[in-house]
């Protein structure tokens, strides 16, 4: 099992954007010095802000505990001279420091203030840089389109400002998203931008998260020695510059995965052990808890189940806000109590780890739609305060017309009200039209993201995990043999070996559920007669020819189907389900109907399960009608205009 990239994006997340805001001379001057001469001179307090500066920000990837301590003495004196924009910079440096100390929400309270003095004293280049931080802390929490959106709202200042080195890391910010995101193509795109840049102005520190992503690009393609080489070469560099230590792990961290994925064990465990020895002198928390997950993965595969487990632990308590690696962790601590023969372990752990994808797919899928609805009532409102001042300077044209020629004024009016209401309706007709085509796109986009997500849960769950239980399964019986158990030891090794057969259905159950096999090889009439045929009480009934749709529309149509029936029997307290799809030639319609408690569709909306299916029919063009009331049953019905999807 392959360790999946679980350190590149922090590593872009929280080092690439700080060589763009670090001041070169920083870098090179010795950070003792500076504390001596802040403890021994008499300094303006002008001079005591720019090292409070220098210190806070130099000490990032060396000790943030640190950082913090010098930002706070720095934004205390600056608000005593009242000066604003030395505020503001130390406020971004307090902010990033919490946030490379792995404590997010307060890095984005100092963060949101900095941005504020920023915009009240209007310094573009501090407020670029916020945006940057802002970016990098919202793709570590997996807000990926903030972070994006941060990220750009940085560029233009960094390119109208010719700061080459800003316009890179920007670039390698928002290829390090992609990169996390899977859509490898953005990916080499802002990379080969970014490392066009870096070797241009010799930039050291962006050769190095380069070679990174090298590396990581040489892991995926199976090229084992070429992906150890590029980030050793990234460690080196880092080594070099003497204050990297953060990055000087990551790039460790990257090496072990390499020679991990080469299956040179002893090797991974040197490189980890040492990354992991850097995250703790520097307590960088995050890189702690992928540094320990390496490892556990490394115990794993050489079959030190308890210690893997343990390290997997240790990992989660340091770092448990991190959803990149807690299905690793969740994953190990399952595998290792199956080989440990705790079956009841291995399940609850199952368990969380199925919450925790749940729990994922929601939560992007409610966050996408409040997004759209915040920016739906604030366009709205901008809209009706524009109509409302429109009509205002209208009456008062009129009132000034009407004291000249009372008729003329009343034609005036006429004329002009007719025209004003006649382009509004018009501006509000075209302004929903966008509006609309906006939540499509957008929607889109997001069914498209969770279909590809299920696809490829479905198949690590299914051939993975579902496999290594089958192989369990199958040397447990083997392990009994020639042994002498008595009847309570033979009672307890059947219980485990049901219990394990109770998993592997429930795996089985729960990939199948994510992307069924059947509805991709055979099409809508196999899959769901297979998933009405699993329950009692459901009958299927199909009409009309069987040609393949876009499969788009079969995944919707499925999962539509088996979220209806799931509702009929879980709120309805259904005895009989029928489940009717009819497909024409130019007509698509799936009708739900049971014979459960009912409900008042007016009253209840139906509910936010009903409420998806509706946003999701209203995607592809389709349209939802509910019949139901209270103590009669359900009939729920979808309905599809096949053209129409064909020349959209």
């Amino acid at each position: 099992m392959t360790i999946r990239s679980l350190v590149l994006c922090k590593c872009f997340a929280v080092l690439l954007c700080h060589h763009v805001l670090i001041p070169l001379q920083v870098q090179a001057q010795n950070m003792d010095s500076l504390e001596n001469v802040l403890q021994t001179q008499e300094l303006p307090p002008a001079e005591q802000l720019r090292i409070y500066d220098k210190l806070s920000w130099g000490y990032l990837g060396i000790s943030p505990e640190r950082a913090v301590e010098f930002a706070r003495n720095g934004v205390t004196l600056s608000l005593v001279e009242k000066d604003k924009q030395m505020a503001a910079t130390l406020y971004r440096n307090l902010g990033v420091a919490y946030y490379m100390w792995n404590k997010h929400d307060t890095a984005v309270t100092y963060l949101e203030q900095a941005l504020g003095l920023a915009l009240e004293v209007r310094d573009k280049n501090m407020e670029s840089r916020i945006y940057i931080a802002f970016g990098n802390l919202y793709n570590v929490t997996g807000r990926y389109q903030e972070a994006i959106s941060s990220h750009l709202k940085a560029l233009p200042y960094m390119e109208r400002s010719g700061n080459r080195l800003g316009v890179g890391v920007v670039y390698s910010n928002i290829a390090g998203i992609y990169h996390k995101m899977h859509n490898l193509q953005q990916a080499k795109k802002y990379f080969s931008l970014a490392e066009d840049i870096a070797r241009e102005i010799d930039d050291r520190e962006g050769v190095a998260s380069i070679l990174i992503f090298k590396s990581e690009m040489a892991r995926e393609e199976g090229n084992h020695e070429r992906a150890v080489d590029h980030a050793k070469q990234a460690a080196a560099i880092y080594h070099k510059m003497g204050n990297r230590q953060q990055a000087e792990c990551i790039a460790l961290m990257t090496v072990a995965k390499a020679c991990y994925d080469h299956e040179d064990f002893s090797s991974a465990m040197e490189y980890a052990r040492e990354a992991l020895a850097l995250a703790e002198a520097g307590d960088f928390g995050n890189a702690r808890a992928n540094a320990l997950v390496i490892i556990s993965n490394i115990q794993y595969h050489q079959k030190q189940y308890r210690k893997s487990e343990a390290t997997a632990l240790k990992s989660w308590q340091s770092d448990s806000t991190d959803t990149n690696i807690t299905g690793n962790i969740i994953a190990n601590i399952i595998r290792s109590n199956v080989y440990l023969g705790n079956p009841e372990k291995a399940e609850a752990y199952f368990d969380k780890y199925r919450d925790l994808l749940n729990e994922r797919s929601t939560t992007e899928f409610q966050r996408t739609l409040s997004e759209m609805e915040v920016k739906y009532e604030t366009e709205k409102k901008q809209l009706r305060i524009l109509a409302l001042e429109e009509r205002s300077r209208l009456y008062i044209g009129l009132g000034v017309a009407a004291g000249i020629v009372l008729l003329l004024a009343i034609a005036i009016l006429i004329f002009r009200h007719r025209l004003t209401v006649s382009k509004r309706l018009l501006a509000e007709q075209q302004v929903k039209q966008l509006e609309k085509e906006k939540q499509l796109t957008t929607m889109q986009a997001v069914l498209d993201g969770e279909t590809a997500e299920r696809s490829r849960l479905a198949k690590d769950l299914h051939d993975g995990l579902g496999s290594m239980l089958s192989v369990v399964k199958l040397n447990l019986p083997e392990m009994k043999s020639g042994a002498v158990l008595d009847t309570e030891d033979m009672h307890r090794f059947n219980n485990a070996i049901g219990m394990l057969d109770d998993s592997i259905r429930e795996l089985r159950r729960v990939a199948h559920h994510m992307m069924p096999e059947s509805l991709l090889r055979y099409g809508l009439k196999v899959s769901l007669s297979d998933f009405c045929n699993a329950i009692s009480s459901v009958e299927f009934h199909y009409f009309g020819s069987e040609q393949r749709l876009d499969s788009k529309l079969e995944i919707l149509i499925y999962r539509s189907a088996h979220e209806l029936v799931n509702n009929a029997l879980k709120h309805g307290s259904a005895m009989q389900i029928n489940v009717q799809l009819i497909q024409e030639e130019d007509r698509l319609s799936l009708t739900v109907q049971d014979n459960g408690q009912g409900f008042d569709p007016e009253a209840t909306g139906g509910g936010m399960g009903l409420q998806n299916i509706r946003n999701r029919v209203e995607t592809y063009g389709g349209i939802l009608h509910i019949y139901s009331t209270p103590g009669n049953g359900a009939e729920i019905n979808l309905e599809f205009d096949l053209n129409k999807n064909q020349q959209a």
